[in-house]
């Protein structure tokens, strides 16, 4: 690759684009001159037996379609699946009788093989036709079927409709025999030309069992529809029939009651059913008779079928072998050109390899490569991520490129990490000066009574005041001592910190929160230490930008403003949730959240920075931070950190 150093991308591949075309040629012209001489060696091969041959395949297709249509013809659900059907093993027929007259033009003789495709076809439409009438039938047979069911149903639903308010009415007239003036004393009138409460009993019984019966007698007659074999059949038949012959000694036993005389003509149309010669039971014997039959002539057809593949495969044997002998005759025309053919494809691999391989696959595919791992390094936060540089042609330049903008990065993302603890600060500035004015206030009050009480000789609360000064002068000197950690730049390594810690001084700065006083801050950390590795000034702006944003957040709450902080610790990771109770984040907000300049706020309330700095300065942590789905309708976000456990005992400073 000596030789192009110094050229463009651009201009090697297009001198590689020249030889590969080159050979590209050289391949393409010995093999038309190698197509030339086959094609006029097999021509006349293909005249005679491409013709047949395409004659068997239209031949075999139809009878395959014949073949897969008549399983379906038997298997019919209605009339107008079967017309269907019907109409399309016509056609096949219909194809297969056009077919056969071309035959003999294709080289088949036509003494014995034709004569009897023909003799077959006849036959295979004879059974054709019997299978069809044969689905009519069964189709009939059903329809009879649905219909006899359907009056079945009346049947017994006009049955019902007379037995069960004569069960009523006799049910009514027992309990009306008891005196209703002496409820407990059990005495029975009996009225004179009515019946005795005995043959109200007897007639009660025998109309619970004629009702029993008679409901069976339905079932049984309605299972026959769908029974599966002949034994099933006969067997409910017999039951059927032993239910007809007891039900009429019910009626006759019956006492002469009101609406007798149309019960017994309901029970008789349900007997019907059962004593007439074409019955249930009798059409699903005949349907079951017609199925058996109809994959009996399914059978025969399937045989007949088979006997044209068999020509048909006999055919396609012969044209095979006329093909081998075509190709063994050209196969000397084939072996010159295939020695050029191969030594110009070597030659084009070869070329490919050089290209492909030693070149776009390692100088090119490679560095682009490396080049994409480290921008994406780079976009996911790592500004650490070295960028390669090799060569000066345009991945060169691509490359300085990406190395000039990682440092660009790097020293704005610094700048923006301090703009925005230098934000946070001024935000707070106004609550911070009104915590450092209150000691100041309260040690200039102490500072004259001490001196009026040593002026008095009460040197004891002369002390006590001096103790006063000394404790509010501490508080003054922890709140400037956080706010110069919090403004003093980060240092580059991570180390192990104390989260508790953490979470207790941005606590402490969010008490001149304008929100800190109305606002329940929930802490649950779970361990008195949770060791994190981290940076501890940029893990406590990050904590500070996510609880000012819940302290926003919650401003407007017309109800109880709660934020939650929960410490939760899992396989080589601490998990500190913060949560809130105001209006949320919406879902589709949750892939933008993070991104620069995005914020919901007020166009004077903030740039839209913080999430997206904490996101970067978390990501340098190798931990995580995520907007979570909060079913309380607030916001809820989840802070992943490594855990340290070499230095859970130990004091973290």
């Amino acid at each position: 690759m000596k030789i192009f150093r110094g050229h463009s991308i651009r201009d090697r591949l297009f001198t590689a684009f020249g030889v590969l075309s080159l050979l590209t040629l050289m391949t393409s012209f010995i093999g038309w001159s190698l197509h030339q001489q086959l094609g006029s060696q097999l021509q006349s091969v293909v005249e005679q037996d491409i013709p047949s041959l395409g004659l068997m395949v239209q031949l075999s297709t139809q009878a395959a379609t014949i073949t897969s249509l008549a399983p379906a013809l038997v298997a019919a659900k209605d009339e107008k699946s079967r017309h269907l059907l019907w109409l399309q093993l016509h056609q096949g027929i219909d194809a297969i009788a056009t077919l056969l007259p071309d035959i003999p033009a294709s080289g088949i003789s036509t003494n014995g093989p034709h004569e009897s495709l023909g003799a077959q076809l006849d036959a295979v439409t004879k059974q054709l036709k019997n299978l069809n009438q044969n689905v009519l039938l069964q189709l009939d047979l059903r329809a009879s079927k649905e219909a006899e069911n359907q009056r079945l149903r009346w049947a017994a639903s006009g049955f019902l409709d007379d037995i069960n308010p004569l069960i009523d009415n006799t049910r009514k007239l027992i309990s009306s025999r008891f005196q209703e003036d002496i409820p407990t004393s059990g005495i029975i009138v009996n009225h004179p030309g009515e019946r005795s409460i005995l043959r109200l009993n007897t007639d009660l019984q025998i109309l619970f069992r004629l009702k029993a019966d008679t409901s069976l007698l339905v079932n049984l007659v309605g299972r026959a529809m769908h029974l599966p074999d002949p034994d099933s059949l006969i067997a409910t038949a017999i039951a059927a029939d032993e239910l007809r012959l007891s039900m009429p000694a019910y009626l006759k036993n019956m006492g002469n009651i009101q609406g007798y005389s149309a019960l017994r003509t309901s029970v008789g149309h349900v007997l019907d059913f059962v004593e007439r010669d074409l019955n249930m039971f009798e059409l699903r014997r005949l349907e079951r008779l017609q199925l058996e039959a109809g994959q009996q002539i399914l059978v025969r057809i399937e045989a007949q079928l088979q006997q044209f593949n068999q020509y048909i495969n006999a055919h396609v044997a012969s044209v095979r072998r006329a093909s081998l002998q075509a190709v063994a005759e050209s196969n000397q025309a084939i072996s010159h050109g295939k020695r050029l053919m191969i030594a110009t494809a070597l030659a084009s691999i070869l070329v490919s390899i050089m290209v492909v391989w030693l070149y776009v696959a390692k100088h090119i595919v490679g560095r682009i490569r490396e080049l994409d791992g480290s921008m994406r390094i780079i976009a996911a936060g790592n500004l650490q991520q070295q960028v390669p540089v090799h060569g000066r042609d345009e991945i060169g330049t691509m490359a300085n490129s990406l190395r000039s903008f990682r440092d660009q990065l790097t020293e704005k993302q610094a700048e923006l990490v301090q703009a925005g603890k230098l934000a946070a600060l001024g935000q707070l500035s106004a609550g911070i000066s009104h915590e450092i004015n209150q000691p100041l206030t309260a040690i200039g009050h102490y500072a004259r009574n001490g001196a009026r009480l040593l002026q008095q000789q009460r040197v004891v609360e002369a002390s006590d005041n001096f103790e006063h000064i000394s404790a509010l002068t501490k508080r003054a000197t922890a709140i400037v001592t956080r706010l110069k950690s919090m403004a003093r730049k980060r240092r580059d390594s991570v180390q192990p910190v104390c989260l508790n810690q953490v979470v207790d001084h941005v606590l402490a700065l969010l008490k001149s929160h304008p929100q800190s006083q109305k606002t329940d801050i929930i802490v649950t950390m779970g361990a008195p230490k949770n060791i994190v590795l981290a940076e501890q000034i940029q893990l406590e702006q990050v904590v500070l930008n996510l609880l000012s944003n819940a302290l926003d957040a919650v401003a407007e709450n017309n109800h109880a403003k709660t934020i939650t902080i929960d410490c939760v610790r899992s396989v080589g990771q601490i998990e500190l949730r913060i949560s809130d109770n105001g209006p949320g984040v919406a879902p589709e907000l949750y892939e933008q959240i993070f991104n620069p300049f995005f914020t919901t706020k007020e166009v004077d309330q903030g740039l839209g920075l913080g999430l997206s700095i904490s996101y970067n300065i978390i990501q340098d942590f190798g931990g995580q931070l995520a907007v979570l789905h909060n079913p309380s309708h607030g916001a809820e976000f989840s802070l992943r950190l490594p855990f340290n456990s070499t230095s859970d005992t130990k004091e973290v400073m």
